[in-house]
């Protein structure tokens, strides 16, 4: 029997996961190599005070049975059937000084309601949920890379995307922020303006919107942590090894061929290929010591003003689970600065949805704000002094719980501040450049853009995780494992074609 081949895989999370599992399910060897005491990566929670914080799932794309990201992620445990994800009934509520504006799931209701708050803006308005219904029809093929594909299954695509075309042209090239100047209602501007970052463009939002009215936007049950930890399991079920605490110091290269990693302490372990699934500039400049370049990536790093990543001020707090808050719930405030970022309203996330969340009467909230890779030095610099650092965690803390109780004055009895994670928390726990939980946005400037993950003069090694495909994500980490590992098998003359396609996706809505 011929020996297995070993795959090494920095980072455990949800792209190293992927490709850990589909290793391991393909005939290959996966040893998963993890920084922190939990895998995750960026997809993970954490307790304060006896209470879960969940750091990540606003809503995951892939949760409507018989896609083809539901079968990869029923495929990788992350769950297993429809009991175990959670529907919201808004994709966010927006309320501008007392007007409030729906993202319902049902979109003929949405629709209805914004055509009541603005009969002015009523065309626009339908033209817009018109959009939503074009984006429905199409599925992404994220089951294979492109050049994977077979030609027939691209040209069905093709044509599926032609019938769409204007929807998709009319979107793309145009930000969120701009779009919405065009209605004529404050309310539904403020709206358009803060569902999604406002560097972002109108089709990312067009897409992520359509998926929750189609069913296809839930949340697992548990949260980001669960989920992670439930694919790790299954992973070390599977054969794989799975090494938490262990920090990479740098990638071995002989002969111009990646042969496996050195860790922190060390210790050497070897493979056949390795696979990073880390940030590719700390992959780059930090693991392989500058020695390798990929232009695409550097110039969008190096350039954060142009090519915006999406960092965040994470705040979380306790509150009691019987308050009617809907969720997500945004809402025009005082304006104030975090970051050097200027802030003007406020979005709550209250998991009294979640059960898993509770304890005795109360229920986890959280508030997200708003930051860029290009307030990322701010932080940085802040962060040099440790006092101030948290004296300045504690101001932001004090100044969005009194907005929130100015505006909610039923929550005042309740609320109790848990924790506020910055940039730099993220960057500490999983050394992504800049604090950023995504990749690069589509702006109306920047189109799309995916890299097959390969390094010039270096071989057997493959980049992958969410920077592999923008705008990156969880769905996207998670595909671009597979094919990083489809990309080995091929190599390796393994099938690489790991299931068959049943998915007809998005139904008419």
């Amino acid at each position: 029997m011929t020996e297995r081949k070993t795959i090494v895989i920095i980072g455990g999370g949800i792209s190293g996961l992927s490709a850990g599992i589909y290793a391991e399910q393909h005939g290959l060897h996966a040893i998963v190599i993890e920084k922190h005491n939990i895998p995750g990566g960026l997809c993970t929670g954490w307790d304060r005070k006896g209470y879960h914080i969940d750091g990540c799932i606003h809503w995951l794309t892939g949760t409507k049975d018989k896609t083809i990201l539901n079968e990869m992620w029923k495929n990788l445990h992350a769950f297993k059937d429809d009991n175990d994800i959670l529907q919201l009934e808004t994709w966010g509520s927006f309320n501008y000084k007392g007007t409030v504006v729906n993202f319902y799931r049902d979109i003929d209701k949405a629709e209805k309601e914004w055509i009541s708050i603005s009969p002015i803006d009523r065309k626009r308005i339908h033209r817009f949920f018109n959009m939503v219904r074009d984006f429905c029809k199409v599925e992404l093929p994220l089951d294979l890379p492109i050049s994977m594909i077979p030609l027939k299954r691209l040209l069905g695509l093709g044509f599926k995307v032609l019938s769409v075309w204007p929807s998709y042209l009319r979107s793309m090239h145009i930000s969120t922020t701009r779009y919405a100047k065009k209605f004529k209602d404050p309310a539904l501007r403020f709206a358009l303006e803060n569902v999604q970052p406002g560097p972002g463009n109108l089709f990312s939002m067009l897409y992520s919107y359509s998926s929750v009215v189609i069913g296809d936007g839930g949340i697992p049950k548990g949260g980001s942590k669960a989920m992670a930890i439930r694919m790790a399991d299954y992973f070390q079920e599977l054969g794989g090894t799975l090494l938490l605490n262990s920090p990479v110091n740098k990638i071995i290269v002989e002969h111009k061929t990646a042969s496996g990693v050195e860790l922190l302490d060390g210790k050497v372990i070897k493979g056949d290929y390795v696979v990073s699934c880390l940030d590719p500039n700390y992959a780059l400049n930090r693991l392989l010591l500058g020695q390798y370049s990929l232009p695409l990536i550097s110039k969008k790093i190096s350039k954060p003003e142009t090519y915006p990543t999406p960092s965040c001020c994470l705040l979380s707090y306790a509150i009691d689970k019987s308050l009617k808050i809907p969720t997500p719930y945004s809402f025009k405030c005082e304006p104030f600065y975090v970051g050097g970022q200027y802030i003007d309203h406020i979005t709550v996330r209250n998991y009294a949805y979640d059960k898993s969340f509770d304890r005795d009467d109360k229920t986890t909230m959280t508030v997200l704000l708003d930051q860029y890779n290009f307030n990322y030095d701010f932080w940085k610099n802040l962060r040099k002094n440790p006092v101030k650092y948290r004296k300045y965690k504690e101001d932001v803390q004090k100044a969005v719980t009194a907005r929130i109780i100015k505006h909610i004055p039923e929550i005042k009895a309740s609320i109790e501040p848990l924790d506020v994670a910055t940039p730099i928390t993220l960057t500490r726990y999983t050394n992504t450049t800049k604090g950023a939980y995504m990749g690069f946005l589509f702006t109306h400037n920047k189109p799309m853009f995916a890299h097959n993950g390969h390094i010039p003069g270096l071989k057997n090694f493959y980049l992958s995780g969410q920077w592999m495909q923008a705008p990156g994500g969880l769905p996207l980490a998670m595909a671009n494992g597979k094919f990083a590992i489809q990309r080995i098998c091929k190599k390796e003359k393994l099938n690489y074609i790991f299931s068959k396609v049943t998915s007809k996706k998005k139904q008419n809505i």
